[in-house]
């Protein structure tokens, strides 16, 4: 009986706080060292008894027991129905489910058979034990990713030397439902083509893919603002899907993935350990045959439901349809140098990034026919794929604003330059400046033209920009190989031919060879 009165004394507080103070339920836990949920269901049962605030004085302890919990319906007079829980575990992975909705349904279909405590702890107690309450997954939901830390050998047919691929491995939360497969490494190209195969083997997207932290994913693991790299990033976008790395040191987050990497390492990599393999093809058609036997054995804590059946039920219905195109990364460059007129080279092409860029580090992809372009994992730009011809895809914006280059660089710096060197020199660079669209994309060439003095004399490449002028044939190498060949000895068909090419490349702005004959002679 001491029990009882101390009891009601403390619903009692949980009244007074409540209505008297306003007090959250989170604060009058804390303050009465109790749970919410015991908060809660004080309020709760206060609710349906009909009783007001504030209670009458003359209200016993016993009368306040008895209006909070009325008798239970004797279990004699009528059998006590049990809640299905194989039937509520399958519904709370369903979207918009809640343990409280299956209870308010239970209750109305078995009025004074069970109090919403005992539903809860009776389901919590009854669930398989790999399953926890706070951590069931909505069906279509999510997707866990990662690598296995054991990999899978095999050997080099031309040289015999062993290497190792990497296991990549997706499970969906629901139903456990796995891909594996076999890389050749664990870079971002990898990455995210093994997420391509995954989502095509499943036929459907999640909304959301959980990646346990591994590096080539997340390049700042961080609790609240995890940096996602680049490229992983944009293939989430490309099918909607969201991506939540695993929360830093919380390892709830990582059960799903990591025990479907256990069991993978145990299940697939021990069933080919006595195997030979010559090709990472090789491996992954093993893999295959087996994956088939994992997702479709039966689950005892499931009670034989297989991992197969578990998805076809909870998460392929609420998964996301597939795009029809593919996110195709066809080419990748890493660690890409920008040159000094903040274009960097791919496949034989020049694309522009902001000009404050130039000297630095960026990676490229080749996503579709669109060149995707990122520095620190932030993306900079991108540009429509163009022929390999050595050409400029220059975008206005990344342009100095006044057209003036790094220090100092300019198209008249470069011609000034050139005419320390010679007259002819001179009319080279600023005939090859002028067959792009904007000066600072002939910056390179000129560059390279300027740099010829460091093996040639001045005589010799005078000489041979002459020639090069003569022929039209106006480029770095052209000069070069001119000067290789020592073409540049022989003499052209007549002067005249030669001074004649000049008269169309005079500009306002650009000193003639009269300018540099004198200034040479000062």
């Amino acid at each position: 009986m001491a029990r009882r009165r101390i009891r009601m004394r403390r619903v009692r507080e949980v009244l007074r706080y409540h209505f008297e103070q306003g007090l959250s339920n989170e604060r009058i836990a804390g303050a009465l060292s109790m749970s919410k949920g015991g908060v809660h269901n004080i309020l709760s049962r206060f609710k349906l008894s009909g009783l007001a605030w504030p209670l009458p004085a003359s209200l016993s302890d016993s009368e306040l027991e008895r209006g909070l919990y009325p008798p239970q319906v004797d279990s004699s007079e009528s059998p006590r129905a049990v809640p299905d829980v194989e039937y509520i575990e399958s519904e709370l992975r369903r979207p918009h489910v809640t343990l409280e909705l299956l209870w308010r349904e239970f209750s109305d279909s078995h009025p004074a058979t069970m109090s919403r405590a005992t539903f809860y702890r009776f389901v919590r107690q009854s669930l398989p034990k790999d399953v926890d309450l706070k951590m069931i997954h909505k069906g279509g939901d999510k997707l866990f990713v990662d690598f296995s830390g054991d990999g899978v050998e095999y050997i080099d047919r031309n040289t015999g030397e062993i290497h190792e691929a990497a296991l990549f491995v997706a499970s969906w939360g629901a139903s456990s439902y796995t891909f594996a497969l076999a890389l050749e490494g664990e870079d971002m190209e990898q990455f995210v083509r093994a997420h391509e195969r995954a989502f095509r083997y499943f036929g459907c997207a999640p909304h959301a893919l959980v990646p346990d932290n591994c590096k080539v994913a997340v390049i700042h693991p961080n609790r609240y603002e995890p940096h996602i790299a680049a490229l992983y990033e944009q293939f989430g976008k490309h099918y909607q899907v969201a991506i939540l790395p695993a929360r830093v040191r919380a390892p709830k987050d990582k059960a799903v993935v990591e025990s479907a990497v256990g069991f993978v390492q145990r299940y697939i990599l021990g069933r080919l350990r006595n195997r030979r393999f010559f090709s990472v093809g090789e491996i992954n058609e093993a893999i295959a045959e087996i994956l088939e036997q994992l997702n479709d054995e039966p689950m005892q804590a499931y009670r034989g439901q297989t991992r197969r059946q578990r998805y076809e039920a909870l998460d392929k219905p609420f998964a996301q349809p597939l795009r029809a195109q593919r996110f195709a990364v066809h080419a990748v460059k890493s660690d890409a140098t920008v040159a000094p007129n903040y274009h960097v080279r791919f496949d034989d092409h020049y694309y522009s990034v902001p000009h404050h860029m130039a000297r630095q580090k960026v990676d490229i992809y080749l996503v579709g026919n669109i060149v995707e372009i990122y520095h620190d994992g932030v993306h900079v730009t991108r540009h429509l794929k163009q022929p390999g011809n050595f050409g400029y895809s220059t975008k206005d914006e990344h342009m100095p604003s006044n057209h003036q280059f790094v220090r100092g660089w300019s198209k008249e710096w470069f011609i000034d330059r050139a005419g320390h060197i010679g007259m002819w020199t001179a009319e080279a660079v600023k005939l090859i400046m002028k067959r792009h669209r904007h000066p600072q994309q002939g910056f390179n060439s000129a560059l390279g033209v300027l740099n010829l003095a460091r093996t040639y004399t001045p005589q010799r490449l005078e000489a041979a920009a002459r020639r090069a002028i003569h022929f039209r044939s106006l480029s770095t190498k052209s000069i070069r190989t001119i000067l290789e060949k020592n073409l540049d000895s022989q003499p052209l068909e007549t002067p005249q031919q030669c001074s004649l090419s000049l008269t169309p490349l005079e500009h306002e702005n650009v000193r003639g060879p009269q300018y540099y004959t004198s200034s040479q002679g000062e």
